[in-house]
């Protein structure tokens, strides 16, 4: 009988630990949910906390996914200023304004996981430009491959890293 427990707790504990843990797709699903999200925000002014946790029940999203969206929304919004500064600074003649929605929100989301030090900044950008390919226009990819490592630039140069 004991044997019996064991193995069901081992089973739970191995299930509850996949459910848990996000694969890279999942990070990158929360990324694009997050970069909607954002446009989202941007388009009605008037969003509350509900209306983003109703566009990510329409679109289907799993919990894990929900909340790790949800977290890089907030800290993206907590960050905005230092974000969008980085962003127009990179940017020689451009107006944060002129971008897409889709572009700039596909920015702040690398450039939050960069300074938050959540993502290793290579991937960050790798990952933008991916979404950028998917949801951006024929140039977005290159665009944001020459802000985002413009961007890298000047924060390694204010932090004093290689």
């Amino acid at each position: 009988m004991r044997l019996c427990r064991r193995s069901n707790w081992r089973t739970f504990s191995e299930n509850f630990r996949r459910v848990r843990k996000m694969t890279p797709e999942d990070r990158r699903q929360g990324r694009i949910l997050a970069m909607q999200t954002l446009c989202e925000r941007e388009v009605l002014t008037q969003q509350n906390d509900a209306d983003r946790l109703e566009l990510m029940t329409l679109l289907e999203a799993p919990s894990k996914i929900q909340s790790h969206a949800a977290e890089v929304v907030q800290s993206c919004v907590d960050l905005q200023a230092t974000i969008d500064e980085l962003i127009s600074s990179a940017m020689t003649q451009w107006d944060l304004e002129r971008l897409s929605p889709v572009e700039r929100n596909v920015m702040r989301v690398a450039l939050m996981e960069i300074l938050e030090g959540k993502t290793p900044p290579r991937v960050a950008i790798d990952e933008a430009i991916e979404i950028g390919r998917a949801f951006g226009g024929a140039d977005s990819p290159r665009f944001i491959n020459g802000v985002l490592d413009e961007a890298w630039r000047k924060i390694r140069e204010q932090t004093g890293q290689g």
